[in-house]
């Protein structure tokens, strides 16, 4: 199965054996791969070890620094009380 994006319906859906119609090998590592979305229309996909796919655009990159400190906070504080707990069960 291939996920493809269908320009038509304006959205992405598995492209089973059932829809694939050609696979051909367009030079050594990239290979391209035609079918028909689960609603009748032409779609193609570009895969291999060659092909290069454009960045994904909603990838804003690693979370910003702001949020690392306040999270480490609220884990120190889990970890305390954690502690505490086990140490008050430990005690007899």
């Amino acid at each position: 199965m291939f996920v493809v994006y269908c320009p038509v319906c304006d959205r992405r859906t598995l492209l089973g054996v059932d829809e694939v119609d050609w696979v051909e090998n367009l030079q050594p590592g990239m290979i391209s791969v035609s079918g028909h979305c689960p609603r009748g229309h032409d779609v193609a996909l570009l895969t291999g070890d060659m092909f290069k796919p454009n960045e994904d655009p909603r990838y804003y990159g690693p979370a910003p620094k702001l949020w690392h400190k306040p999270v480490r906070k609220l884990a120190a504080l889990f970890a305390k009380l954690f502690r505490r707990r086990t140490n008050a069960a430990a005690c007899p």
